[in-house]
């Protein structure tokens, strides 16, 4: 009897942790999902002011350090989260669209 409650309550502590951790790793994917949308928003709104659609280069690297420093110079890109990730290593590769020379999409990379 002692060894079906045992393993009756190590069963449900098995339980509390994977649902703990499912939990956990669904938040963490959220907020990662959270801050890559605003590197790919702010890099899409940078590669439209700043870089020329004309430039035989397909995909076009922008850094958080480049969003940083337009901000610096007047810009308003929500990078609210972003304060801890590398500077350098931390960036989106947008894809022109060469109809239009408009940027069509943007991978980002995270390194927080």
């Amino acid at each position: 009897m002692k060894k079906k409650v045992v393993l009756i309550i190590l069963l449900i502590i098995v339980v509390i942790a994977a649902v703990g951790a499912f939990l956990f790793f669904k938040k963490t994917e959220n907020q990662n999902n959270e801050l890559e949308n605003k590197m790919q928003t702010a890099s899409k709104a940078y590669f439209e002011k700043y870089v020329s659609a004309k430039d035989s280069i397909n995909v076009y690297k922008i850094t958080l350090k480049d969003l940083e420093e337009a901000n610096q110079n007047g810009e308003n890109y929500d990078l609210k989260g972003l304060e801890n990730c590398d500077k350098t290593n931390t960036f989106a590769n947008v894809t022109i669209n060469y109809k239009n020379g408009k940027a069509k999409n943007a991978q980002v990379e995270l390194k927080c």
